[in-house]
């Protein structure tokens, strides 16, 4: 079983079947929790973040289940008609309650490697600067 096998919601929530097993999965919602994005967005992010090549077929049919489940909603922009990816309300919260729930992974990230390589100086310092927007 890996480690992000157990990250759906609870069964009693209508979109307890969307699995994020897979990194790919965590930082699609990731990217797009912080704004819509086209699937080719969605990609070349994904391989930036990864450092390797991303198909199609990792993508699309985890996006076509966030739409089906409601967790997603599509819009068409641009003289091409390009499907933007947009997280609805719901969506967001499944979002929220998924890194609540990794926090534990966290804490294993920060037990395996230290505090200092988990969350360098210059991490700390972009936080401060989103919380009170000051300089720490």
């Amino acid at each position: 079983m890996s480690l992000m096998s157990n990250y759906s919601l609870p069964p009693s929530r209508k979109y307890s079947s969307i699995r994020v097993n897979t990194v790919i999965k965590l930082y699609t919602l990731i990217l797009l929790y912080n704004g819509p994005k086209h699937g080719y967005e969605v990609m070349k992010h994904l391989e930036k973040m990864l450092g390797t090549s991303i198909g199609p077929s990792q993508v699309y049919p985890f996006l076509h289940r966030l739409r089906r489940a409601g967790l997603l909603e599509v819009s068409k922009v641009g003289p091409r008609d390009k499907r933007v990816y947009a997280l609805t309300q719901e969506g967001r919260e499944f979002v929220r309650e998924l890194l609540r729930r990794s926090l534990e992974l966290i804490k294993a990230a920060v037990d395996a490697l230290g505090p200092e390589e988990v969350c360098p100086p210059e991490y700390i310092r972009e936080i401060c600067e989103k919380i009170c927007n000051c300089e720490c």
